[in-house]
């Protein structure tokens, strides 16, 4: 036992983490934070659109919103479409 064992299985441990954060975000931990940013902001303009009544705006933020859903479209929970709409809830509906 000596500190040199602990300091390369951590090492270890922090290569493998690397590589599943790589794996996980190919583009890096800035673009997935940028991306979750991204995410979270059209969905709170889509809400306030929604809840205002600004039908326009609220089509033009979904499918911006869709869009950055697109690259998951073959999994098995993406949103169905309905009427030319994602569908992700039954709040939606309140907007036609």
């Amino acid at each position: 036992m000596d500190l040199q064992t602990g300091v390369r299985m951590y090492q270890f441990v922090r290569d493998r983490q690397d590589e599943l954060r790589d794996e996980q975000h190919p583009e890096g931990h800035d673009a997935y934070i940028q991306s979750w940013r991204d995410a979270h902001e059209l969905s709170q303009e889509y809400a306030t659109a929604v809840q205002t009544g600004r039908t326009t705006e609220a089509t033009r933020v979904l499918s911006a919103l869709t869009a950055l859903a697109d690259r998951w479209n073959n999994h098995p929970d993406f949103p169905v479409a309905h009427a030319g709409r994602a569908v992700h809830g039954p709040d939606t509906t309140s907007e036609q």
